[in-house]
């Protein structure tokens, strides 16, 4: 997908992005019930995306092809005050979202997006990038590791009610 331009989101990209943050939180509410539906979620999702963006330094990009939106990502500077981990673990590149429209989905896009959070990541001095998925989400995981990304640390789950 070499002819795609990546820009920053502008307002006149919201309304799209509603929608790609729907289409996450559809395909990751299909793989565990810790998810909402895209429709009941998605909108003030994307509000506090844009809130960590704002407050922690960061951007919205989008890939398009002319008018045609194909896929965006999300990411931001996280701060952690935590005596256990090095001074530059605590501080580090968070990509919060990663979304490819359907059709345009295989072809390098999310290289191309992931690529391009991690050089503005670099400019700003920081060492480390990190992104998580759902474990159920092993296309997603698998995407990840081929663009260079390790296991960092594991969340497990254990339902106390029925």
């Amino acid at each position: 997908m070499s002819d795609a331009t990546i820009r920053r989101a502008t307002g006149a990209d919201r309304p799209w992005l509603i929608t790609a943050m729907a289409g996450i939180s559809d395909h990751e509410h299909a793989l565990h019930d810790s998810r909402r539906p895209g429709a009941d979620c998605a909108e003030a999702y994307l509000t506090q995306i844009e809130a960590a963006i704002t407050a922690q330094g960061g951007a919205i990009l989008v890939a398009a092809r002319g008018e045609e939106r194909l896929g965006c990502i999300a990411f931001h500077v996280a701060r952690e005050v935590n005596a256990a981990q090095t001074p530059d673990s605590n501080v580090y590149g968070y990509v919060s979202d990663l979304y490819v429209a359907p059709a345009a989905r295989r072809q390098g896009l999310a290289s191309r997006l992931l690529a391009e959070a991690e050089r503005h990541f670099r400019d700003a001095g920081l060492r480390r990038m990190r992104i998580g998925s759902l474990a159920a989400n092993a296309s997603a995981v698998g995407a990840y590791h081929r663009f260079g990304f390790e296991a960092y640390e594991v969340v497990l789950e254990k339902r106390l009610v029925p």
